[in-house]
């Protein structure tokens, strides 16, 4: 059964694991990928699934006639884990000198870990022993045949930004609506995008009446569409001007446009994580070879994905009102 990081943190909480408590209710702060993937737990570091290729073909009969034999057909693909974690180190003569410097060092820790799972969880990529993102596993369902999932959502005006005039806002929440309606059962459980763009949603439905929101676990607002929650993914790292959906793209002819994301999640059925065990963080205490304490944070995880249909990317989107 799976569970999400926050289940793990109340859990370690529960346990008296104060500390990995800690860091995981930090990770899950800064990141709204970490809220709501739903982990399942294998020990082993490559994961076979089956996922369906086909349904069979229902019919129907005349009185006394038989029904013709049909069943749903199965492919196994493999999903790989990889090892997600660090060192945090703090001098003993920080420590020393503030009783609060471990703690502060865990907390920049987890927020590190955060980011680099958001960009991972769009851009990542194998070759780089990171799990496959949002961003190839799209391009694998778009090369095995399912074309719906990766479309043009942008302007026919190339460079005209999303809230140039009523027409283009309208065209903006129709590549919205698209997306949601490509997603597998046409309910995807998230949207992202950039921050830049997500403003646009908040301009563009709140001049439509359109504007429905709600809240994340930390009592934060997320805008909706549809039903569906949006959430913005920003830079790579706290301090990077580098985003992890950039408005550099040039895909639909321009050269500022950026793409969104749709996703529906579920364990075996469409797309889950992959863990070999829940998050780990040990406190070694100050170590022999060097004068800092030390915590190792590990966690081998993945992504799965059953259904093809259970990602989608729109591109295309100029995130302002202007007309390059």
């Amino acid at each position: 059964m799976a569970i999400t990081m926050a289940d793990h943190a109340a859990t370690a909480a529960n346990d008296g694991k104060l500390v990995l408590a800690e860091i995981a209710l930090w990770a899950l702060e800064q990141s709204p990928v970490l809220q709501i993937v739903p982990w399942a737990t294998n020990i082993e570091l490559a994961v076979q699934i089956t996922s369906w290729a086909s349904l069979p073909t229902v019919g129907t009969r005349k009185i006394n006639a038989s029904f013709s034999e049909s069943t749903g057909k199965f492919e196994q693909k493999i999903e790989d884990k990889y090892i997600f974690g660090h060192y945090i180190d703090v001098d003993t003569v920080l420590v020393a000198a503030n009783p609060n410097a471990r703690e502060n060092q865990r907390k920049a820790s987890a927020k590190a870990m955060s980011f680099k799972f958001n960009n991972m969880f769009i851009n990542g990529d194998p070759a780089s022993d990171e799990l496959k993102g949002l961003q190839k596993r799209v391009t694998d369902a778009v090369n095995a045949g399912y074309t719906d999932q990766y479309f043009n959502g942008g302007s026919s005006t190339t460079g005209r930004g999303v809230l140039y005039d009523a027409t283009e806002q309208h065209h903006f929440l129709d590549g919205i609506a698209k997306i949601i309606e490509v997603t597998a059962e046409e309910s995807p459980d998230a949207i992202f995008m950039n921050s830049r763009l997500y403003l646009c949603v908040e301009s563009a439905t709140r001049r439509t009446t359109l504007l429905k929101q709600t809240e994340d676990m930390f009592g934060r607002i997320i805008n909706t569409y549809g039903g569906v929650p949006i959430y913005k993914l920003g830079p790579i790292s706290a301090f990077s001007t580098t985003l992890i959906l950039p408005n550099t793209e040039t895909l639909n002819g321009g050269s500022d446009e950026t793409s969104i994301y749709a996703v529906k999640f579920s364990e075996e059925e469409y797309v889950w994580g992959i863990q070999q065990s829940p998050m780990e963080v040990i406190d070694y205490g100050r170590i022999s070879s060097a004068s800092v304490y030390r915590d190792e944070v590990q966690w081998v995880i993945g992504l799965a994905v059953n259904n093809p249909r259970s990602i989608a990317r729109a591109y295309g989107f100029v995130a302002d009102d202007g007309a390059n």
